[in-house]
């Protein structure tokens, strides 16, 4: 089953912390490397929605690769989860 959008931002957002603990990197230093505030990593790793740029920029400065793979659902299409409304 695919997971929801929410648990999928959570999981990445995740993964990307613990390669930061991992490789012995800390927030302030990892700020450093995006040129961004320790706030805006913190937001990160705790699951705030990103755009793939933001991925791609994160795991460069962690010289770790993003692999993305999509591959069929079993249960075959199903409607999406409704996003955020757009305020007029």
């Amino acid at each position: 089953m695919a997971e929801h959008p929410n648990a999928f931002v959570a999981g990445v957002t995740r993964k990307l912390a613990e390669i930061r603990r991992a490789n012995g990197i800390t927030i302030e230093q990892l700020a450093e490397r995006l040129d961004t505030a320790v706030q805006n990593v913190r937001r990160i790793e705790n699951g705030q929605n990103i755009t793939l740029r933001t991925l791609a920029r994160v795991a460069r400065a962690l010289g770790v690769r993003v692999d993305v793979r999509f591959t069929l659902d079993p249960q075959g299409p199903r409607a999406p989860t409704p996003g955020r409304k757009r305020k007029e």
